[in-house]
């Protein structure tokens, strides 16, 4: 019988007692065919079994080879593996982590007596770490104690996992306090563990192992370098529990304070406020202590005043003034450092340290120059035919909206030019469109339209073109399910140009961008019409009509001048939207033109498995029109296009009309912000204001929703964005704080989102510039007023309006009295309203 059809047999016919002599009888060329057989038929019509694991064992040339055939968990009896070792024992054996799992630390320890196999250190850690059996693990083989064990701080395992009766920090604890090892090289060996780079889980237990051994004085001071090389360690999480170790010591005669205080000189800045009370803790000792320390202590606490958390402020500033001497040149030059950071009351705690009047000067000196979000850099015209082909291959990519204007101009200008060379090089522009025949939205349109003009022009078809032939429609016939109204305008646009070029006609597109974002200045415009004029013919409606809606709202009365110079009364009518005052107004909907749309606070119903549960949310409220006349204006189109815009065709109809973006913000907003529980596309929404940003207007009510969602972000990078933007316009004259303090004040009270996300963030910019201090103040009022009952946190916005209150040197707001008034009662506000209260008899 062939060796293959006599192993299908055994394993066909599971005869498990042949299986052994089976395989020890195979020659190296048999074993070559038997794993063979296992590839074709394993995890196929095969499964395993005890017979395919043993073959798979005994027949594998590597590691590699016996781990594919044995895919999946099949456990192995440990007296059939034995009888095969007996004679015949892999090469590799002892690097094979599957093979390994399925046994027991102790009986891979006597195939290693045996001299089977050889196992790296790590190997062993993991082995040992895992052993269920603890009493006879660790005293059957000498080894396991005096090498083994060693193991398990030296590599990254189980250690830390507990397992029945299995706890390895009782097992260490137990063989210190039997002698069976050594205690000072446990200790060791703990803190040395810490500095292998293990995961967080595995240096936070070899530290509570450390705590947990209850290490005496001497022990610690010995160990002491060790430990203070743990500060440097990024997991900032393990310092608390660090300095409840050496916090003992602090006083001895042989604690090396100055070796401390450069490790641990670098945790002052750091924003956790548990790992700064415990290390202010320790500074306090040591001050108390030791006179020696007092001035670097004070100089030691120093950059806790860039935190603007006010206990903590106001714990160093009681430390400093407690042990820091006044005269202190050092102190004092410190201190001037900080002087802008200091909140009030650390302020008044070193009032002594400042030379008369040093901090008021410093406060009024602080200055903000707020500069554009985007300064518009002019936008290249495509100058040669190479030009266009370079732009045409980046038009679908997204990179800039204006690069759609740029390619559209272009294939007007060179339209006539264009030969088959031309139309060659164009093939991977093509080739492009084709792959969008399954997109969506305006990325289909675009694709459509790329192929229409090549089937148009060329004579001889390339292949990419016949093959899209019968995938895209006309452009004429274009139109997807629920398409926003919005495509449906670019749609015209799309028509309107594509007559162009069948009419070889050679006319300026009228929208085409000159500066960046988006912007079109009236003169250039007017040149543009004036072409026109000169030809006889008419522009694009909406090409026109977008050309209106980019027009830069500067130099309009010069530009009107300039219009009535070089246009006719025909031509010259077509710009009257732009340089009329009330035209807009007189077509569309007031909320619409100024983003002014009503918003309520409710509830929303989230289904989680079987249960529901309902989270705060606001929602804009925004009508549409569904169906449109044909004579609709592209406005129009946009304010009603009520299906999902996505991101990158959200941006480029936000720069079509700037100045009408309410609406957009509107939908944004309902889509993604509306509840702070449940935020999505988070890359879209600071993509999304970003670009409204780049614009530089004037907030509209509808984007103040959309920055106060991003003031209460949970997301980092949204609400450090959406913080720059209240920092950068906060005290500009078009920006309306109080609105947005209104918002924000409504949200709270109706408990949309946590406080402290707004609190923390504003905090960090408290005394940035007095103008910002006068703005928040206002930003804080608003608020107040419009939070109606004490909600969780409250403490912390009063907390900043006292703050505000005595930077700014103030007098209470009466609308603020007066809710303060109905607050004075509620147990956690006491306090705070003392002081403010306190703050306004000293101001009288």
């Amino acid at each position: 019988m062939l060796i293959d059809e006599e192993f299908k047999t055994i394993y066909l016919n599971y005869k498990i007692k042949e299986i052994i002599p089976f395989l020890k009888e195979l020659t190296p060329k048999d074993k070559k065919e038997i794993a063979a057989t296992l590839k074709k038929h394993i995890n196929k019509e095969w499964g395993h079994n005890t017979i395919s694991v043993l073959a798979a064992l005994a027949c594998s040339k590597t590691k590699d080879e016996y781990e594919k055939m044995r895919t999946g968990f099949y456990s192995i009896p440990v007296e059939l593996v034995d009888e095969l070792f007996e004679t015949d024992v892999p090469d590799w054996i002892g690097k094979s982590h599957q093979f390994l799992d399925g046994f027991d630390y102790l009986k891979v320890l006597e195939w290693e007596q045996k001299g089977y196999l050889t196992l790296n250190d790590d190997m062993w850690a993991s082995m040992l770490s895992s052993s269920s059996r603890k009493e006879e693990t660790l005293f059957s083989y000498p080894v396991t104690l005096e090498s083994h064990i060693w193991f398990l701080f030296e590599h990254e395992c189980n250690i830390t996992s507990i397992y029945r009766d299995r706890n390895w920090k009782e097992i260490l604890k137990n063989l210190v306090q039997e002698n069976k090892i050594n205690r000072s090289r446990v200790l060791k060996a703990s803190l040395a563990a810490i500095n292998f780079n293990f995961s967080k889980e595995h240096n936070t237990w070899f530290l509570e192992l450390f705590a947990y051994l209850e290490p005496n004085p001497k022990e610690i001071l010995a160990l002491q370098d060790e430990l203070f090389m743990i500060f440097h360690s990024t997991q900032h999480s393990l310092f608390p529990g660090l300095l409840k170790i050496i916090s003992p010591v602090i006083t001895e005669k042989d604690f090396k304070t100055e070796d401390f205080l450069r490790a641990t000189a670098s945790l002052m800045t750091l924003p956790t406020k548990n790992i700064i009370n415990a290390l202010l803790q320790v500074l306090e000792k040591i001050a108390k202590d030791n006179k020696k320390y007092h001035e670097a202590a004070c100089l030691f606490l120093m950059p806790v005043f860039l935190n603007k958390d006010k206990t903590l402020q106001t714990k160093v500033a009681k430390i400093i003034a407690k042990y820091g001497d006044p005269k202190s040149g050092k102190v004092r030059e410190e201190l001037a450092f900080y002087t802008a950071s200091l909140l009030s009351d650390a302020q008044i705690l070193l009032d002594k340290f400042f030379v008369e009047s040093e901090v008021i000067v410093n406060k009024e000196e602080q200055s903000f120059e707020a500069r554009p979000w985007h300064i518009s850099q002019p936008i290249a015209s495509i100058e040669t035919i190479d030009d266009f082909i370079f732009l045409a291959s980046q038009v679908f990519n997204n990179n800039e909206t204006y690069h759609l204007g740029l390619f559209l101009n272009a294939l007007i200008k060179f339209n006539k030019a264009f030969d088959d060379e031309h139309f060659n090089k164009l093939e991977p522009v093509f080739n492009v469109a084709f792959k969008r025949k399954d997109t969506t939205g305006f990325q289909h349109l675009l694709a459509t339209f790329v192929i229409n003009y090549g089937l148009l022009k060329q004579k001889n078809k390339l292949k990419v073109l016949s093959d899209a032939y019968l995938g895209f429609p006309a452009l004429e016939n274009w139109s997807e399910k629920r398409t926003p109204f919005i495509f449906k305008a670019y749609q015209q646009l799309l028509l309107g140009v594509f007559e162009f070029l069948k009419e070889n006609k050679h006319l300026p597109l009228l929208s085409v961008p000159e500066y960046t974002p988006c912007w079109i200045t009236i003169t250039t415009l007017v040149d543009k019409l004036k072409i026109y004029q000169q030809q006889g013919d008419k522009p694009i409606p909406f090409d026109l009509e977008i050309a209106w809606l980019r027009v830069k709202k500067i130099n309009l009365e010069k530009g009107k001048q300039y219009a009535k110079e070089q246009l006719n009364e025909e031509y010259f009518d077509l710009l009257k939207p732009v340089f009329e005052q009330n035209y807009f107004k007189d077509h569309y909907e007031k909320e619409f033109l100024d983003g002014s749309f009503d918003w309520k606070l409710g509830y929303k119903k989230i289904y989680k498995w079987n249960s529901t549960e309902e989270i705060p949310q606001s929602l804009i409220s925004i009508e549409n029109n569904t169906e449109l006349p044909e004579n609709a204006s592209f406005l129009d189109h946009l304010f009603n296009s009520y299906h999902t815009i996505y991101q990158d065709d959200l941006i480029r109809t936000l720069y079509t009309a700037p100045y009408f973006s309410g609406s957009l913000a509107a939908r944004k907003y309902n889509g993604d912000l509306s509840c702070s529980t449940y935020q999505y596309d988070i890359k879209g929404n600071i993509k999304f204001l970003d670009a409204w940003l780049k614009l530089n207007l004037p907030f509209q009510p509808a984007h103040y929703l959309v920055l106060s969602a991003g003031l209460f972000h949970k997301d980092k990078t949204f609400s450090g964005i959406a913080f720059e933007a209240l920092i950068n316009k906060a005290a500009s004259e078009d920006f309306n704080i109080q609105e947005l303090g209104i918002i924000i004040g409504k949200k709270i009270n109706f408990e949309w989102a946590p406080v402290k996300r707004f609190t923390d963030g504003l905090s960090g910019f408290i005394n940035l510039s007095t103008s910002h201090n006068h703005a928040f103040e206002k930003l804080l009022i608003s608020i107040l007023t419009a939070v109606e009952k004490p909600v969780f946190n409250l403490k912390k916005l009063l907390e900043l309006y006292y703050e505000l209150l005595n930077q700014n040197r103030t007098r209470i707001d009466d609308k603020v009295a007066k809710v303060l008034k109905e607050w004075e009662n509620e147990n956690n506000l006491k306090k705070i309203i003392h002081q403010i209260k306190t703050h306004e008899r000293k101001t009288l």
